[in-house]
């Protein structure tokens, strides 16, 4: 289980993902005003070798700009690829995380977990409930061995679930608690299938185009989509293409960037089964 951290961080719709996604938006823009530069020495300066000739003589310029915005978001990746999840052992009966270099673990029969109701704002200043499911495992600093402090791990609440989006707050963090508690009292098999809206990483380039396809709208199981997909396809097609290309550049950064290699604990914790290179 990632906890709030590596959730905020890594992952679709995450900050490195929006980051990625916004740098065709940003081409695409500078590229626009590049031909707006192109009409007007034109116009006024006479220019007369064409608008391709015009843009390859400035390429620099979009290129450049887009790269300054990827090295300027490029902190967001190194929180995405050093993040190690939280491990949940159904046989051990343990559950276990690293923190600060130290392995943190406690029985499952012993952790004290809350949830809490957390309140933040949008852009425009409306407050938004987000429920993060907290939980607290004995932890000592090396120059404390005898401390009785709790190491206190945030997970997300989950927004996927028709439920919880429409229920903001606590609602998606119990979500997720009752997921969890119901995988270490039953086991896998007895899990409800995933609600996910889209997966965690980009499996392959079909995934991509096929998840922000613009014409699923013409698709849709309601009937005022599918009556509004004609007026909305002009606008909707040129964003939803750039999110695809924005998407891609993320599935292939998530394949060429360096990992944080796990710990030999933590493989350990987990029988071996999962060892983070995928």
């Amino acid at each position: 289980m990632r906890p709030a951290s590596g959730s905020i961080y890594g992952g679709r719709f995450s900050m490195s993902w929006w980051a990625t996604t916004v740098l065709p938006f940003v081409f695409v823009f500078f590229s626009v005003v590049e031909y707006i530069s192109y009409r007007h020495d034109s116009s006024v300066n006479g220019y007369s070798a064409g608008a391709i000739a015009h843009y390859l003589e400035n390429w620099y310029y979009p290129v450049g700009i887009s790269a300054v915005f990827l090295i300027f978001c490029f902190w967001l990746f190194i929180p995405w690829r050093t993040q190690l999840p939280v491990i949940f052992n159904r046989r051990t009966r343990k559950v276990t995380y690293l923190a600060r270099g130290k392995i943190a673990s406690q029985s499952w029969d012993c952790l004290e977990a809350y949830i809490k109701d957390v309140t933040s704002f949008a852009a425009g200043g409306a407050p938004i409930n987000e429920g993060v499911l907290t939980l607290a495992i004995p932890y000592a600093e090396h120059d404390h061995q005898q401390s009785d402090d709790r190491l206190r791990i945030g997970i997300s609440a989950t927004k996927d679930a028709d439920e919880a989006f429409f229920n903001r707050g606590i609602y998606g963090a119990a979500m997720i608690w009752e997921y969890i508690r119901l995988y270490m009292r039953e086991g896998m098999i007895a899990l409800p299938p995933s609600s996910a809206l889209s997966n965690y990483r980009a499996t392959s380039v079909r995934e991509c185009f096929s998840l922000w396809s613009p014409f699923k709208m013409f698709r849709s199981r309601s009937w005022w989509k599918r009556l509004l997909a004609p007026f909305l396809f002009p606008v909707a097609a040129p964003v939803l293409w750039l999110i695809t290309v924005g998407d891609l550049l993320y599935m292939g950064l998530d394949r060429i960037l360096p990992r944080r290699k796990w710990p030999q604990e933590l493989i350990d914790a987990c029988d071996g089964i999962w060892d983070g290179r995928i």
